[in-house]
């Protein structure tokens, strides 16, 4: 064996040998994706780009509402809407929308989850809001749950709020203004629209504290894709009201992905075309 050929062999192992060691400390990469209004116009069909993705790849799956016209009318949409986004499966949340909400009980039936509830992963704790149960306010029984997660958050580094209407977007200062050309409802008294609520007084306080204890806040909404189908707003405290939504099949629509980096408890996001997820 030549010495020439020896240092050769000695200089591709080291090249090796540092390849795996960089591998092995890749901090782990978890990624989220964030879809809503995912509906046509008839039952069952979703977005036809949406009907061909492959979710497997997600650790979680956040839905933002309205996922067919009328979801669950039927058993069929139902087990159509299951087919794709596995809906009993603990990481897919799923956050009612109006469109979603024609019988609530055969929704709990495929879901095998509450109308509201808080599930943790990676650190990351996901609170999934009812906004349409008492239009827009978070009152009663689902108040008292989402006050008693707020004032017992424990090692988690994120807070992700999950809902579907806008909101946040009622008496704030530059947002409501915005409505007419981001919510795909406006600001209202109907049962779709952006009610009247008491979003700033009652829950944004307490999502202030958290933030000032170190945990990062984000707002997720989901009834937006007609005028808008992307949204990001960052507020003077530094939490994130983020919003994605799908105009279904039209060339531009937009998902929301995140990746995080657990080990880093780091958490960024993008707006990626639906086309090349």
């Amino acid at each position: 064996m030549s010495v020439k050929f020896f240092i050769g062999i000695l200089f591709v192992g080291f090249i090796l040998s540092c390849s795996n060691k960089k591998v092995e400390e890749e901090p782990e990469l978890a990624h989220y994706l964030h879809l809503s209004h995912t509906r046509t116009n008839a039952n069952p069909l979703l977005d036809a780009t949406v009907e061909k993705l492959d979710f497997t790849n997600y650790k979680m799956l956040w839905l933002g509402g309205d996922l067919a016209q009328l979801t669950s009318a039927d058993d069929s949409t139902m087990q159509h809407v299951d087919r794709l986004f596995d809906l009993s499966n603990p990481a897919t949340l799923w956050a009612l929308g109006n469109h979603d909400y024609t019988d609530v009980e055969r929704v709990k039936k495929f879901t095998r989850k509450p109308n509201y509830y808080a599930y943790h992963e990676n650190g990351i704790t996901v609170v999934v809001l009812d906004t349409q149960d008492s239009l827009s306010n978070i009152v009663g029984e689902q108040k008292a749950f989402l006050y008693g997660i707020l004032d017992s958050l424990k090692n988690s580094s994120h807070l992700v709020v999950l809902h579907h209407k806008l909101i946040w977007m009622y008496n704030h200062p530059e947002l409501a203004q915005k409505a007419k050309s981001i919510s795909n409802a406006e600001i209202g008294d109907c049962s779709y629209c952006i009610n009247p609520n008491s979003f700033y007084t009652e829950i944004y306080p307490k999502l202030v504290e958290l933030k000032k204890s170190g945990v990062e806040v984000l707002c997720i909404g989901g009834d937006i894709g007609f005028n808008a189908n992307q949204f990001e707003f960052e507020t003077e405290e530094g939490i994130y009201f983020l919003a994605s939504g799908i105009h279904a099949n039209e060339a531009n629509n937009k998902a929301l992905l995140f990746k995080h980096r657990v080990e880093e408890r780091k958490l960024s996001w993008e707006f990626v075309p639906l086309k090349d997820l």
